[in-house]
C-alpha cells in the first residue's frame, strides 16, 4: 500500500514563487496574501514587474518581505527567466499576479518533491468568474507529451511547481512566445518526464475581461502553439485540428460578445462555455 506523504507544515527545503506582473495593482495583493498566509516555511516570493502605471507599485511596497522590481521587459517570458534567475529555492513555483493559490498547499508540494526523480508536479485548478459565482474546481487531466500533442489546452500553469533544475535544463521559458510559453514549457519538460499528478486544488483562475488569455489573443495563442506542435513533430492531422477547434471557439465567442453587446443574450452567459469545458 503506497504511503501518503508528510505534509506538515515543518521546515523543508526553499520554494521560490515568481509572479510576473503588467497593471495588475487590483488583484496582486490577493495573489501577493496567498503565498504569504501559507503555513510552510521558508518561501521566496519574487515579483517581476513590467513597469505598471497602475497602483501595483504601491501595494508592492507595503510587503517588505518580497522581493521585487519594476521595470520594462520583453514580455512575460522575460520577466519569469529574470524571476528564475534571482530564486535561490530548489522548488519553483509560477503564479500569476491575477491569480491565487489555495491555502496551506505547500507543505504538501515540498513533500512530492521528496522523490529525487520528480522534476515537475501538477495539482488541480479552480476558476472563478467576475459574476461572482461559486468556483468552479477542475481536476487536472493526466498529463503527458502524448495527452500534450492531442490536447493543448489540458495545460493547467498556476497549479504546477517545478524542480529548479528541471527548468534550467530544458532551457525555462521562450521570451519568443507571448501567449504559449506555458505550453511550450510543458512540451519540454514532458519529453523528458511527465509530471507527478496530485488530486488536491492548489490554486486559482481568475476569468475576467482584462486578462491576455481572453478572445483578442487568442488566434495568436494558437499559432504558436502550432508553431510548437510542429517543433515537436506533433503529427499535421493533429495541428490541424487544433488550429479548427480554436476558430471555431473563437467564432462562437465573438458572435456571443455581439449578442451580448446588444442586449440579446445576458451578461451571466458571457462564462459559461469555459464552465461546461
Amino acid at each position: 500500500m503506497r504511503s501518503e506523504p508528510d505534509t506538515s507544515p515543518s521546515d523543508g527545503p526553499l520554494i521560490s514563487v515568481i509572479t510576473p506582473s503588467f497593471n495588475q495593482g487590483v488583484y496582486i495583493e490577493r495573489t501577493i496574501q496567498s503565498v504569504l498566509r501559507q503555513a510552510y516555511q521558508p518561501v521566496q516570493h519574487i515579483v517581476i514587474d513590467g513597469g505598471s502605471t497602475d497602483n501595483t507599485v504601491e501595494v508592492l511596497r507595503r510587503y517588505p518581505h518580497l522581493t521585487w522590481v519594476s521595470e520594462a521587459d520583453r514580455g512575460q517570458s522575460d520577466a519569469l527567466n529574470k524571476g528564475l534567475n534571482m530564486a535561490t529555492g530548489e522548488i519553483i513555483g509560477w503564479i500569476n499576479s491575477d491569480d491565487y493559490y489555495h491555502d496551506n498547499i505547500f507543505a504538501s508540494v515540498a513533500a512530492h518533491f521528496r522523490d529525487a526523480r520528480t522534476s515537475w508536479v501538477v495539482g488541480n485548478l479552480a476558476n472563478l468568474f467576475e459574476d461572482g459565482s461559486e468556483p468552479v474546481f477542475r481536476r487536472s487531466p493526466t498529463i503527458t507529451f502524448e495527452a500534450l500533442a492531442r490536447g493543448p489546452d489540458i495545460v493547467r500553469q498556476q497549479s504546477t511547481f517545478f524542480r529548479r533544475q528541471a527548468l534550467i535544463s530544458v532551457g525555462a521559458w521562450n521570451v519568443d512566445r507571448y501567449m504559449a510559453m506555458d505550453y511550450d514549457l510543458w512540451m519540454k519538460l514532458a519529453r523528458v518526464s511527465p509530471p507527478r499528478m496530485v488530486d488536491e486544488n492548489w490554486a486559482y483562475f481568475r476569468n475576467h475581461t482584462a486578462q491576455k488569455s481572453g478572445y483578442a489573443n487568442i488566434m495568436r495563442q494558437s499559432a504558436e502553439i502550432a508553431a510548437v506542435m510542429r517543433r515537436e513533430n506533433v503529427a499535421s492531422r493533429l495541428i490541424a485540428s487544433h488550429r479548427l477547434k480554436i476558430r471555431w471557439y473563437w467564432l462562437k465567442g465573438m458572435v456571443k460578445e455581439r449578442l451580448i453587446a446588444l442586449g440579446i443574450v445576458p451578461q451571466r452567459y458571457r462564462n459559461r462555455s469555459m464552465r461546461e469545458e
